[in-house]
């Protein structure tokens, strides 16, 4: 049983003084663990539909690394050119080419001068890559 207290102010003449009300207020167990179970719920079905996937990994690191070669003036066609892509919507969604795009998209940090990844960065992807297939 759940109890509530409430402070209440008495007035008694010429003073305010204040004493302890109790309140009782009973809530089944059972309510209580039904409301608790269903707040389970409804956060992991909200975790499942929003944040519980990564989403398209291969569209993520994709333009990310669009995004860092549209930074440059000069070369930013050839650059643009030079991101590797997946031309089959299957294939880009298949789980080996996500987990590895994925390494990409985590692990990509630009470089403004090349409009490329910086080298650390490009360590980072590899070393991903390669503890994917372990």
């Amino acid at each position: 049983m759940l109890r509530l207290l409430s402070m209440s102010p008495i007035r008694r003449p010429g003073r305010l003084t204040a004493r302890a009300c109790e309140h009782r207020l009973t809530v089944p167990r059972a309510t209580v663990a039904s409301a608790r179970l269903a707040l389970i719920a409804a956060a992991a079905l909200a975790a499942a539909a929003c944040g519980g996937g990564r989403g398209d990994t291969y569209t993520k690191a994709i333009d990310r690394q669009g995004a860092c070669c549209e930074q440059l003036t000069a070369g930013r066609d050839a650059c643009l050119a030079e991101i590797v892509r997946v031309d089959d919507p299957a294939a880009a969604r298949a789980p080996a080419n996500q987990d590895s795009y994925a390494c990409v998209a985590d692990h990509f940090v630009c470089d403004p001068a090349t409009g490329r990844a910086t080298a650390e960065s490009n360590q980072r992807q590899l070393d991903c890559i390669t503890d994917l297939g372990q």
